[in-house]
């Protein structure tokens, strides 16, 4: 993140609560910059317009509503907060003392996934009718359980872990949803707080139905390879097929005899989403113009995922929008 935010401004401070670990990331960013501990010690040793927040989830809301009531303006990584709760207390409290606020979903913003959203167009494949993103990844690798991440409270849940990007991508593909029901698979990892194989079916203004089918133990996908949506449109469809170096992207229309078919290198699918994030919101700070995402986009999207919980939690009750 520091990289992207030295094209578009100036790093006057980093805050790390392993004192060590701000040094470092200074250091390799080549700045000479104070550092801190404690992040109330950097809002108020002042020389700030805004703070990029990169923390763990459950800190998220703490510091954003600091940040607020010093008056910085805040961006601040996904998923927003752990609960919608704490979303709502973020919202007031930038809306309150007049500061911007936008929440880093990438994946919309990835050139892959939003030539999907571009594909949906009237003129092309039309609106999407139904999705379904089946992740089932090997997530051993990352070390979760029984650290911060296997504890939704701290978390989010398991769809703060695996999911909430291809959730958030969701409403940019089809809408505002209307319904939600889900399910909890039986639980294979016991250093989860949670269960980590769930099953969540989303329902859209549009009519559109969008599924996500999650499970953390699935040895033959990593991460990377687990995320491909399929998705029905009106005249068509399309299907993402992701792997460690590229993204493929393959779409046909009803009245054509063969599919499209685009290639996204991995090494270049990154780069443009966080500049078009960062830069959107310096833009939006300095200039007042229009982002590409605020806060209530944030806000929707953990209300997504506390939504698909509660019915989960419940046998599979649907659970109707808004939470809020």
């Amino acid at each position: 993140m520091g990289r992207y935010l030295l094209e578009v401004g100036r790093i006057s401070s980093i805050c790390d609560i392993q004192e060590e670990r701000a040094r470092e990331t200074a250091k390799a960013l080549g700045l000479d910059v104070p550092v801190y501990s404690d992040y109330r010690a950097l809002i108020t040793a002042g020389d700030l317009d805004a703070v990029a927040i990169t923390a763990a989830n459950f800190v998220h809301c703490q510091i954003a509503c600091a940040a607020a009531a010093a008056g910085l303006h805040i961006f601040c990584e996904k998923a927003m907060a752990v609960n919608v709760a704490e979303c709502r207390q973020m919202a007031e409290a930038a809306q309150q003392h007049d500061v911007k606020m936008l929440i880093g979903h990438k994946r919309r913003l990835r050139p892959s996934w939003s030539r999907m959203v571009d594909l949906t167009d009237e003129a092309m494949l039309g609106e999407p009718v139904a999705i379904t993103v089946t992740q089932y990844g090997d997530m051993r690798s990352y070390g979760y359980p029984d650290t911060w991440w296997a504890n939704p409270k701290l978390s989010g849940g398991p769809y703060a872990v695996f999911g909430v990007h291809v959730i958030d991508w969701f409403r940019a593909m089809c809408g505002e949803p209307v319904s939600v029901s889900a399910s909890y698979g039986p639980q294979i990892e016991k250093g989860y707080g949670y269960p980590d194989v769930s099953h969540a079916t989303y329902r859209f203004e549009s009519g559109a139905l969008a599924t996500i089918n999650t499970s953390f133990m699935y040895p033959l996908h990593c991460f990377r390879e687990a995320q491909g949506p399929m998705v029905q449109c009106r005249y068509g469809g399309l299907k993402l097929v992701p792997k460690m170096e590229k993204l493929d992207l393959y779409w046909q229309r009803l009245d054509e005899d063969e599919p499209h078919h685009e290639t996204f290198p991995i090494d270049a699918d990154f780069d443009p989403a966080y500049r078009r994030e960062v830069g959107d919101f310096v833009r939006w700070v300095t200039e007042g113009a229009e982002p590409c995402l605020t806060w209530k986009d944030g806000l929707r999207c953990v209300e997504m995922m506390e939504a698909a919980y509660r019915s989960a939690e419940s046998g599979g009750e649907v659970v109707r929008f808004p939470l809020v």
